[in-house]
């Protein structure tokens, strides 16, 4: 029987280091000058907690942020009130009139959309950013449905009800193919949105990958999300291969060991995938352990005649310092992406925060 895991006194957590976020941001920002970089914190900043992260990325010169939702949108208004928000993924019953009031840019791909907030009433027009799908499928209007979405928002732009900000659209950074493909439909709907009288400041496509490898697609602005946070897109490429800084590291303590088994004072409760078992290895003291169960509150390594002991520190992942694996080892191991493993961490797992 595993001894009971005591959470108080051996806790598991995640150390984030502000410092390594604002270098990353730094480093990104430099490379798609003059293009704006736009931080992406949806997810709670990717599972590494909403608050800090946008106060490190403001003090890294960010001065735009990605929020997907509303409520999001809303709390990082309330840390940055000077801050350029963005929300790109509103419901048909979402609370616009608050948006609009807190001065959050809406990300638009309907006249049904736009009529909504058009028809708010605040002290102040709507700012909207037209989105054109142009291949993903990730809402966006369609080739057909453009011209007139364009149309109603010139209009309703006119009467003083909205400003026309932005026109973007997503892209799916899955092949040069696609994605050179997807630059053309854009390029092609922006001459649309031209020749109809739109006016707009901003043009953005790009995200991580694209921003990163691509100057065509970085427009006026690209969206950085999981770059920022020292996460690779895998397949082979590591953050070291992108001068990117792992940001997060995962650790816990030992609270038991027998039977050449070692047990760690986390588990699926925190967040931890049953995937990594027989995939996932653990760092002590340098040294690597397979991974061989996960419990609800526990996790099971194999340490054989290793002399490991109660209240050891073993890190999960991390940046590789400690002679860990990184957070794209593991994700690649277990056949996953970064950001599910870390998005996926529970809230209550504690974060600790280290520099700025």
């Amino acid at each position: 029987m595993i001894a009971e895991r005591r959470s108080a006194d051996l806790p598991a957590s995640a150390t984030i280091d502000l410092d390594a976020y604002g270098r990353n941001l730094a480093m990104l920002r430099h490379l798609v000058a003059p293009a704006e970089l736009m931080a992406v914190v949806k997810s709670e900043a990717y599972g590494h907690g909403l608050e800090p992260m946008i106060q490190a990325a403001q003090l890294a010169g960010i001065d735009w942020f990605g929020a997907l939702d509303i409520p999001t949108a809303l709390r990082v208004r309330a840390v940055l009130p000077g801050a350029s928000i963005f929300a790109w993924l509103p419901g048909p019953d979402e609370p616009y009139e608050t948006a609009v009031a807190a001065s959050v840019d809406l990300g638009v791909s309907t006249i049904r959309q736009l009529e909504q907030i058009g028809s708010v009433h605040a002290d102040r027009p709507a700012s909207v950013h037209l989105k054109i799908d142009t291949g993903l499928h990730r809402n966006g209007a369609t080739e057909s449905e453009w011209p007139m979405l364009v149309t109603r928002a010139i209009d309703l732009e006119r009467s003083g009800a909205l400003t026309l900000r932005g026109i973007w659209t997503h892209i799916s950074e899955a092949s040069e193919e696609e994605d050179s493909a997807s630059i053309v439909a854009f390029e092609a709907a922006l001459g649309v949105a031209g020749r109809l009288g739109a006016r707009v400041p901003l043009r953005h496509l790009a995200a991580s990958s694209a921003a990163y490898s691509r100057p065509d697609a970085r427009f006026d602005m690209v969206r950085i999300g999981a770059f920022g946070y020292g996460i690779a897109p895998g397949g082979g490429i590591g953050p070291a291969q992108l001068a990117l800084e792992p940001v997060m590291t995962v650790s816990a303590s030992v609270f038991d060991v027998r039977d050449g088994r070692a047990y760690l004072a986390i588990g699926t409760g925190d967040g931890i995938s049953s995937a990594s078992v027989g995939s996932g290895t653990v760092a002590i003291a340098g040294v690597q352990y397979p991974i061989i169960e996960v419990g609800l509150d526990w996790t099971g390594i194999l340490t054989g005649e290793a002399a490991v002991h109660p209240g050891q520190r073993a890190v999960l992942f991390g940046p590789g310092t400690q002679g860990e694996a990184t957070l794209q080892e593991w994700a690649d191991a277990m056949g996953t992406i970064g950001e599910e493993i870390v998005t996926r961490l529970d809230p209550r797992l504690p974060r600790t925060y280290v520099g700025r």
